[in-house]
């Protein structure tokens, strides 16, 4: 089977994968080229999920931005360590999305979903040199006084949200016996309910690898995503507030982990910024209705769809 480091995409939108050597390994980045003129665009995924996923989202303007994305650490084909026996916190992907950007040696929108939404905030708050704005689609922002609590439960051992949801990811199944069958176990189900077909085929192509005794398996190890849950309670409102680069929020109407309470705090903190809701979609927004997500890309960037 050919290294996935070294395909490019049959598709005339399709991006060119190469991978980047960051101290301890590669980060596995696609580039959709574009414009040697037009705006850098960074995009970053949600746990569990890799840069391939949003194919279907970033094609229709791959021609208008120069957009780069990056499979995290232990996700799609990124050989960073990836030891869930690892003490990790969120900041270990701001980490490796800065070494990255530094790479880049230019200034960026950054675009990220859940994980990668809050990693971006993370990395304008750090290093706003390196960030143009960024565009949060759903990140995972604990309300003010709920971060404190689950800050005093984990200190105590006792169960929280995080836990409950890094238990249910350690349980995945992670091998199948080809790409047909992970297709079917996770089509119209659980968080892959609202997806398009063609998106939960390109999560396939960038998240599942084949191996030596002709099964395929998951890139994202059970255990790594379990570990990023568990790792998700961190107290970042004091960061939040240096926040000092444009910035739009973009959530679903419905089970958003950006509730109201966190809306009303982020709009004291940032009257200047702008915060969208999307009746109807869920914290899988970018799968539901990437057209607002491509507006906002485009918007954002000085361009117009």
């Amino acid at each position: 089977m050919a290294n996935p480091d070294t395909i490019k995409a049959a598709a005339t939108t399709g991006p060119e994968r190469r991978a980047v050597p960051l101290g301890d390994g590669a980060l596995s980045v696609l580039d959709w080229g574009g414009p040697a003129d037009a705006p850098a665009v960074q995009l970053s995924h949600a746990n569990g999920f890799n840069a391939y996923t949003y194919k279907g989202l970033v094609a229709p303007i791959a021609d208008k931005v120069r957009l780069h994305a990056a499979d995290f650490r232990g996700h799609g084909f990124s050989t960073l360590t990836a030891d869930p026996a690892m003490t990790i916190s969120w900041n270990t992907f701001r980490d490796d999305l800065i070494a990255y950007l530094e790479k880049r040696g230019e200034p960026v929108l950054l675009v990220g979903h859940s994980l990668g939404g809050t990693t971006s905030l993370l990395t304008a708050e750090a290093r706003p040199d390196l960030v143009t704005g960024v565009l949060a689609v759903e990140p995972v922002i604990q309300p003010f006084a709920q971060a404190w609590i689950m800050r005093g439960k984990r200190l105590l051992g006792l169960p929280h949200k995080a836990r409950g949801l890094a238990e249910g990811a350690a349980k995945r199944r992670a091998i199948f016996p080809d790409r047909d069958a992970v297709f079917a176990a996770y089509k119209g189900k659980g968080a892959f309910t609202s997806w398009p077909d063609d998106t939960l085929r390109d999560y396939i192509a960038g998240g599942v690898r084949a191996r030596d005794d002709g099964q395929v398996e998951l890139c994202c190890a059970p255990a790594w995503e379990s570990l990023i849950f568990a790792s998700s309670g961190s107290y970042i409102w004091d960061r939040l507030a240096r926040i000092k680069v444009p910035l739009t929020l973009v959530r679903g109407g419905m089970f958003s982990t950006c509730p109201d309470p966190v809306v009303n705090r982020l709009k004291r903190l940032y009257p200047q910024a702008d915060f969208i809701t999307v009746d109807g979609a869920t914290h899988f927004l970018p799968m539901e209705r990437p057209d607002v997500v491509r507006a906002e890309i485009l918007r954002m960037s000085g361009l117009s769809a």
